[in-house]
């Protein structure tokens, strides 16, 4: 008998991991079996599968010619209830199954990445959540089905189970285990109900089933997500806040401050809020990387409870009645999940420290500091020291990851999670807390992922945040790559138009057919504020030289331009808190300011918010806005045009200037319909065609709609 070790990492091969019913049972029942398919890399080859479940020893289980498709060997794995990891083996030669989105790591050969398989208990029946069908007016339909567990007990009974304890019953057939639930009158908003059916044998299955009425968006990567880091934006009844004592200390903001503010966040044409980290942080201040100055955890991100909401913002009873008040104007809520670090006084660091589910080193190699480089480590290191890193490839630190993910979704009925520190931790992971998510959740827009994946400029930071995306991955990252071709562009006018276009080109081709969508913002709370960089730049010290709100109305112009190219561009814009204002900012803490009181806006602040609620508005009623597809039309150093259409046939024209002076934008590259355009900002008619030109005042942003569009 031969042990197999570390192998090559390529593969061509599927597996389908039996959850399905046998076709010709009645009522349907489990088939908890692995189906495991795949095809040799070299004609004739043979193929196996060895696997933890016997010490990865050979000879595996052989792979034999599929009936179904004699291009496919097949192999079908009957185990015990639990989860496995494996390889294939060709010739010899092991490899993970790269068809399979799931995978685990070897403890005993260092952490080798193999593929995951996971087992079902076919002695307990599943129900399986279909999908759930919601109209305007109020009727939602929930359509499930029980899969029989092995014996073959039929249903009996299903209910449908809210929130606020009111039971919905199930019309049921006992011979196909359907389970339909029916609700009507129901108001704007989303509905969630637990389903629960029961068989012969008196065993539960339980499913979540989420529909919404009248949503801000039909589908969480359309609209306009606004970020919002909770201590910095309203005080209790949404009172403004004055700055803190210190730049890294605590302002006083509040969950209730921002309940207080939603019809200033609706204007802006949200759709849904993504709320700093709501855990319990410390008390204490902590001193920084290395800078010598004292932070609080205002932020959010050093959970000292990975499972409580801090007090000090509202605790859960504030979270809940945000989220209510945010879903009944059909606005969604991500929350931000940390799954990387914890902090040092948290209790499972505290009893568990001494194991190997931490990432441990003497000193702790703390991330960028030393010889501890980002490069190497950026799967190991700490954050800081007293930041302990989870050692995500062992399973029980996983478990505790993707079942903290499950618990924030369910326990406060947000709509998805923003994922901090994507890179680092292994893809294995973030992918395994969507699975985990996705699985009690239907149908699957029921939860959203955003994942922070930090990158500089350029193709490298493009090769690196498509490598999270995927149907099985993340649904989004941040489009890191175009922000700072737009800081380029328009804050520092260093680079023309061109830089913008052919980021958006090269992200758009490397990332087609992953069925993500990108996040795109011109700034978030880890970098300096574009006001600030288009007013001339930055100081490199925030603390003894924060940024000043400036006077002058030339950088709010430029601001003005990269927001209207963000809410107009594909993909899912941002607006973080403070941009749809021009507030000033340098680097953490300063690009973490209060958020300014309404009426001390100066005109120059007050006119970009008008801006950016009338382009967050118009966007979140134009179809073609949403979910046009793209085409450029004119592309110079201070001038762009592109066109937005979708296979039905709705249109927009978006036209750029960025010169000092007025300009016309020339057309000779328009492939949109012929006719009468208008100006949805200014109402201003020009009949298009190719070759027109249009004429555009100084640093100006237009968007024209066919003549007679709904949204004009």
């Amino acid at each position: 008998m031969q042990r197999r070790g570390r192998s090559a990492r390529v593969a061509a091969a599927a597996i389908a991991v039996g959850l399905a019913a046998c076709e010709d049972a009645a009522p349907p029942r489990r088939d908890c079996a692995a189906t495991v398919w795949a095809q040799p890399q070299r004609p004739g080859a043979s193929l196996e599968i060895v696997g933890s479940w016997n010490s990865w020893y050979v000879p595996g289980i052989p792979l034999r010619p599929s009936a179904e498709d004699p291009e496919w060997l097949v192999a079908r794995v009957e185990l015990p209830p639990g989860e496995y990891g494996y390889l294939i083996v060709e010739d010899g030669v092991d490899r993970i199954d790269a068809h399979n989105p799931l995978s685990t790591f070897w403890q005993e050969q260092d952490d080798l990445e193999v593929s995951l398989l996971r087992i079902a208990d076919c002695e307990q029946p599943q129900l399986v959540v279909d999908g759930v069908a919601a109209t305007p007016t109020g009727e939602w339909t929930a359509s499930a089905r029980l899969l029989a567990a092995g014996d073959g007990s039929p249903l009996t009974r299903a209910e449908g189970r809210a929130g606020d304890g009111t039971v919905v019953p199930a019309v049921i057939d006992r011979a196909s285990g359907a389970i339909t639930i029916e609700r009507a009158g129901l108001p704007r908003g989303k509905h969630s109900l637990e389903l629960v059916a029961v068989d012969e044998a008196g065993r539960e299955a339980r499913g979540r089933a989420v529909g919404w009425v009248e949503p801000a968006a039909e589908r969480p990567q359309e609209g306009l997500l606004v970020q919002i880091m909770i201590d910095r934006f309203r005080g209790p009844n949404g009172a403004p806040l004055g700055p803190p004592a210190s730049p890294g200390g605590r302002a006083g903001g509040t969950l209730d401050g921002i309940e207080a503010e939603l019809d200033g966040i609706e204007a802006l044409g949200a759709t849904a809020l993504w709320l700093s980290p709501v855990y319990v942080n410390p008390e204490e201040a902590r001193e920084g990387r290395g800078d010598g100055h004292l932070y609080e955890g205002y932020h959010g991100y050093w959970p000292l409870e990975s499972r409580g909401v801090d007090p000090r913002i509202g605790g859960e009873a504030a979270l809940r009645s945000l989220v209510t008040a945010a879903h009944a104007r059909g606005i969604r809520v991500l929350l931000d999940l940390v799954p990387n670090h914890v902090y040092e006084d948290n209790p499972r660091y505290r009893e568990s420290q001494s194991s190997d589910l931490w990432n441990m080193s003497d000193p702790p190699c703390v991330c960028g500091l030393g010889s501890c480089d980002w490069g190497r480590y950026i799967q190991t290191c700490w954050f800081t020291q007293y930041l302990p890193d989870l050692r995500l490839e062992r399973p029980e630190a996983l478990r505790w990851a993707y079942e903290d993910a499950v618990w924030w979704m369910e326990a406060f009925d947000v709509d998805g999670l923003r994922v901090d520190a994507v890179p680092m931790m292994p893809r294995a992971a973030t992918r395994r807390i969507a699975a985990e998510v996705r699985e009690r959740l239907a149908p699957r827009e029921a939860s959203f992922f955003v994942g922070e994946v930090y990158t500089g400029p350029g193709s490298w930071g493009i090769e690196v945040i498509r490598y999270y995306l995927g149907p099985d991955g993340l649904d989004s990252v941040f489009d890191f790559p175009l922000m700072w071709a737009l800081r380029d562009a328009i804050a520092h006018e260093s680079a023309g138009f061109a830089a913008v276009e052919a980021s958006l080109v090269e992200v758009e081709a490397k990332t087609a057919g992953s069925g993500g969508t990108l996040t795109r913002m011109i700034g978030n709370h880890d970098v300096t504020r574009f006001l600030s960089e288009a007013a001339g730049g930055t100081a490199p010290d925030p603390w003894a030289s924060p940024e000043p709100q400036p006077i002058e109305a030339l950088p709010y112009e430029r601001q003005e331009l990269a927001l209207g190219l963000v809410l107009t561009l594909p993909g899912l814009p941002v607006i973080y808190y403070g941009d749809e204002v021009g507030l000033a900012g340098g680097q953490d803490p300063d690009n973490r300011r209060v958020m300014p009181a309404w009426d001390a806006l100066s005109s120059p602040q007050a006119q970009l918010l008008a801006t950016a609620r009338a382009l967050g508005t118009l966007r979140r009623c134009s179809p073609a806005l949403l979910r046009g597809a793209r085409r450029a039309v004119t592309v110079t150093a201070d001038t762009y045009a592109f066109e937005r259409e979708t296979p039905a046939g709705e249109r927009a024209l978006v036209l750029v200037s960025g010169a000092g002076e007025g300009r016309e934008v020339g057309l000779a590259g328009l492939s949109l319909a012929a006719g009468e355009y208008v100006d949805a900002r200014t109402g201003e008619a020009f009949a298009l065609s190719p070759g027109a030109a249009v004429p555009m005042a100084p640093r100006s942003l237009r968007v024209l709609l066919p003549a007679g569009d709904p949204c004009l």
